[in-house]
């Protein structure tokens, strides 16, 4: 197969629907990710999420990788395990037919879980390729419930900061460089988080994924710029800029 007739999005999850809506045990198929915030592009991959019968996702998951394995060799496999997810069997794949950035992400789910990633203020909204059963209603969210974690969660920033952020001056005096570059990117971590908190509250446990869709443009640029570290003397001045700058931001998080 040459490059012109590689696989593209389109024909994979033709591929899929074509053969998962006819089951009975399989209720929807929907996408989520870019298609969910309509930022597909020639980089993204495909973010799928099928909800079969409960008792019937192993099957399900089984279906979904014969149909894969059909279309191209599966070059990468990857199991993941979620504890907030304990029902999903949710599962990556690299097709050798497919562009290297086309990987298929799949998570499989019963009808009854509590939880299908659904949410339109954290999740997009669902790009539905069929629905058998009313699955893809999305549910409202508990704001009340959500933002009493993203409380708990500025606490435990903020002790973390008190506690750790002199890490990176620490290795600079020992001139252990790459300790201390690791402890600038803690410390980058924890800013991004804030930055989340203030800007998009319901995406602020998504750490570095939609940073430049989300943030304010200036607030980007100026993030960005941390990241990129010239030498030891830059590594001191940034991390200084960095911690500065983290106190200013999560004073105004309530």
């Amino acid at each position: 197969m040459t490059k012109k007739t590689r696989l593209s999005r389109g024909a994979i999850l033709r591929s899929l629907r074509s053969a998962l809506e006819p089951q009975k045990h399989i209720l929807a198929m929907w996408e989520g990710g870019a298609a969910a915030f309509n930022r597909v592009d020639r980089w993204s991959d495909i973010d799928l999420m099928v909800a079969a019968k409960d008792g019937q996702t192993a099957k399900a998951a089984e279906e979904v990788e014969a149909i894969l394995k059909k279309l191209s060799p599966i070059t990468a496999r990857l199991s993941a395990s979620h504890p907030n997810w304990p029902d999903m069997i949710h599962t990556f794949y690299k097709l050798a037919l497919a562009d290297e950035f086309l990987i298929v992400d799949v998570g499989v789910m019963p009808q009854s879980s509590q939880d299908k990633l659904l949410e339109t203020e954290i999740h997009g909204k669902a790009l539905v390729h069929f629905d058998k059963a009313k699955v893809c209603q999305p549910p409202r969210l508990d704001r009340k419930k959500f933002l009493a974690g993203m409380k708990n969660r500025k606490t435990k920033l903020v002790n973390m900061f008190e506690l750790f952020s002199n890490f990176t001056v620490k290795e600079l005096g020992r001139k252990n460089y790459i300790e201390a570059q690791y402890s600038h990117f803690m410390i980058l971590n924890m800013l991004v988080e804030a930055l989340r908190m203030k800007h998009g509250p319901f995406h602020y446990d998504f750490r570095g994924r939609y940073l430049h869709y989300e943030l304010p443009p200036r607030e980007a640029s100026k993030l960005q710029a941390l990241f990129y570290v010239k030498d030891p003397a830059d590594l001191r001045r940034k991390d200084a800029r960095a911690r500065r700058w983290f106190k200013k931001v999560i004073k105004t998080v309530k």
